[in-house]
């Protein structure tokens, strides 16, 4: 199996969306695992929860948090390489198409503290490999490492971060904690263990000043130079970074950061674990935006809400499909849909469905378009923002629940 373009191939023709390891990939000596966040199913059973709690879980794990602790014993360190070594030949970080801008990185966890203050976050940014030890990094507008690191950059330092690889589900969810109204300054791991039900172990980092995920299966040291810019598809000149969560490829980025990789940790007999669909994102961004739809529902209209699902279609920020009560009055479903149209900045879609309309089944909320949606009274339509992928877009609700007068007409057989 080669890791440049057929691992991904394989993976998409394999149904429906299963945890797959390719145990042999050509030039490597690892095996990669894909697909762990493609079915919200699966990871609500890693949760012990289910599909429909998932946000309510998220937000218990918000109002409890469990912080990390340190750790003496690290199976991410039983191996340790030093320089030299070519991370191109070491990780088996798939391309996903022609155009891609080079070997990503997906499933990395990285770790950095604030230079001025102190304050800890995890987060996942798209690493993509150029040489021996270097790797670009992709910050969109506002998240947090990208802020330190540009405090270290005016501070004329380099930023610490250990990249982790190869996680428990709970760690990468709680990791994506922001859209669910998590305080900024919270160390995001705490989710991560809240959702656990214990600490998440971490170990401090053998080259630079930072820690890594103690469990993780690999462990990038390194750190985020200052004053020093790549072009993104430096090694492929494809103008493309890789497909994004909405569908379309990414564009490259003319100046991303350069992070310098100082050592490689990992297990003995590590897995490489990878993304491999943009069900995952949708998956790990779209459940905390339900908990932040469900945390607006419970102020604008309380026990009005039953369920939310940020559906896959729109890479779990676009669309949100959400169920209300029998009984619901009119005023108050559209005063929660209007409420997460305003609240989340790329949420374009509101579809407001019954109880009886499953939101996970997407022909159950199609079902309900076609028959219960009337465009003349049901539909708001105003403008959004600029968004960074699509440009100028609206923000539209569609209403597709029964008049109270109408609930025996539209019972379902």
């Amino acid at each position: 199996m080669d890791a440049r373009i057929e691992l991904i191939a394989s993976y998409a023709h394999l149904h429906p969306a299963p945890v797959a390891i390719f145990e042999r990939v050509a030039g490597f000596g690892m095996p990669v695992a894909a697909g762990v966040f493609a079915s919200r199913d699966r990871v609500a059973l890693l949760l012990g929860s289910r599909p429909d709690r998932l946000p309510f879980d998220f937000l218990d794990a918000l109002a409890r948090p469990v912080p990390p602790v340190m750790t003496d014993s690290a199976p991410c360190q039983e191996v340790i390489l030093r320089p030299a070594f070519d991370l191109r030949r070491l990780l088996p970080a798939p391309t996903y198409t022609p155009q891609d801008a080079g070997p990503f990185i997906t499933a990395g966890l990285v770790r950095a503290h604030d230079p001025e203050t102190g304050e800890a976050n995890v987060a996942i940014h798209r690493l993509c490999l150029h040489g021996p030890d270097t790797l670009s990094i992709y910050f969109a507008p506002g998240r947090r490492i990208g802020r330190f690191h540009e405090k270290a950059e005016r501070m004329g330092r380099a930023l610490p971060v250990s990249v982790s690889i190869g996680l428990d589900p709970a760690v990468y969810l709680g990791a994506c904690a922001g859209p669910a109204g998590a305080p900024p300054s919270e160390d995001e791991l705490a989710y991560g263990g809240a959702l656990r039900g214990r600490p998440i172990k971490l170990a401090r980092c053998l080259t630079v000043d930072a820690e890594a995920i103690a469990h993780a299966e690999i462990v990038i040291e390194g750190e985020i130079l200052p004053g020093i810019r790549v072009r993104e598809d430096a090694p492929s000149g494809t103008g493309y970074s890789m497909p994004e969560f909405h569908g379309y490829m990414g564009v490259a980025e003319a100046e991303a950061p350069v992070l310098r990789a100082t050592a490689v940790t990992h297990r003995r007999d590590p897995i490489f674990q990878t993304m491999a669909s943009r069900l995952e994102r949708a998956t790990l961004i779209g459940i905390p935006t339900e908990a932040g739809i469900v945390r607006l529902a419970e102020k604008a209209a309380p026990g009005a809400l039953r369920t939310v699902h940020a559906h896959p279609s729109g890479g779990g920020s676009y669309m949100a499909v959400i169920q209300f009560a029998a009984g619901a009055a009119p005023d108050a479903r559209r005063a929660v849909g209007t409420a997460a149209l305003d609240a989340f900045r790329e949420l374009r879609l509101a579809v407001l469905v019954d109880e009886d309309v499953n939101p996970f089944d997407s022909d159950d909320v199609l079902w309900a378009i076609a028959t219960r949606f009337q465009g003349e009274t049901g539909a708001i339509i105003r403008p959004g923002p600029e968004l960074r992928f699509l440009g100028p877009s609206s923000k539209t609700l569609l209403d597709c629940c029964v008049g109270s007068g109408d609930r025996a007409k539209f019972r379902r057989s």
